[in-house]
């Protein structure tokens, strides 16, 4: 039997991790939110969210160029706007194809604890005026949509807004207009100390932990073959335990 040399040896090892019947990288247009530090960052250059899809797509094959949008926009990037798939979404019934869960945030509504508002339900928030990120309502389970979706007439709902650029979110609360923030814990902490030069952020807060301890979110692909590579190379990730030194890298500061 022949020994193959060592360069051999590398070139065909590399070329194996290459999706039969593609000669060179495949370039897909990705859909992902303006920045959200730590998880979209730098105009989508860099971060959590845009390390772990390169890290999955690009030993299969793939590269990507980023299209940012409002978060908002994503559900629809792939059916309306033809991109060949969207970060940070839920499941939906839209005829595109759902990648695993990849990434997951920890939402919590956040109140300033010198104004001693008490939160120990969804229920509430009923009353107090709260900042959300776009389509929150979507987010967060039916026992929130049911009280803050855009079709609830209620007078309470004129206190709730949703805000498309999640610093200008932390910024409203920062300066006094709402008494409640919903948002991931991480991302308001990187926000504030990103504000906290022209802000006073100073005031403790009261992080009060009424939904779910994990909200997860997936990735819409046009195509189930490219669906199915991106698995693979998430599930390649989880298992080498290359997935979690991507989060300490921007975490473990």
């Amino acid at each position: 039997m022949k020994l193959i040399s060592g360069w051999r040896a590398g070139l065909l090892a590399a070329l194996l991790l290459v999706p039969a019947g593609r000669g060179g990288a495949e370039e897909l247009a990705i859909a992902f939110t303006l920045d959200t530090p730590p998880f979209v960052m730098d105009d989508a250059t860099r971060g959590i969210e845009i390390d772990i899809v390169r890290a999955a797509l690009e030993p299969r094959g793939y590269t990507f160029s980023v299209r940012q949008m409002p978060y908002g926009e994503l559900p629809t990037a792939v059916t309306k706007h033809g991109l060949d798939a969207a970060a940070t979404v839920v499941r939906a019934d839209d005829g595109t194809y759902y990648s695993d869960n990849y990434v997951t945030f920890r939402n919590a509504a956040i109140t300033k604890r010198a104004a001693g508002i008490e939160i120990s339900s969804i229920a509430d928030l009923k009353g107090k005026s709260i900042l959300a990120w776009q389509n929150a309502y979507e987010d967060l389970g039916p026992e929130f949509a049911a009280l803050f979706s855009p079709d609830v007439k209620a007078p309470y709902r004129a206190k709730y807004r949703e805000i498309a650029d999640q610093r200008e979110q932390v910024a409203m609360f920062w300066k006094g207009e709402a008494d409640v923030i919903v948002i991931d814990d991480t991302i308001m902490q990187w926000f504030t100390n990103e504000l906290s030069e022209t802000l006073d952020t100073s005031a403790p807060l009261d992080h009060h932990k009424i939904f779910a301890a994990k909200t997860p979110f997936r990735i819409s692909f046009k195509s189930e073959r490219v669906r199915d590579d991106y698995n693979a190379g998430l599930k390649h990730l989880r298992e080498s335990g290359a997935y979690r030194k991507i989060y300490e890298k921007y975490l473990l500061k």
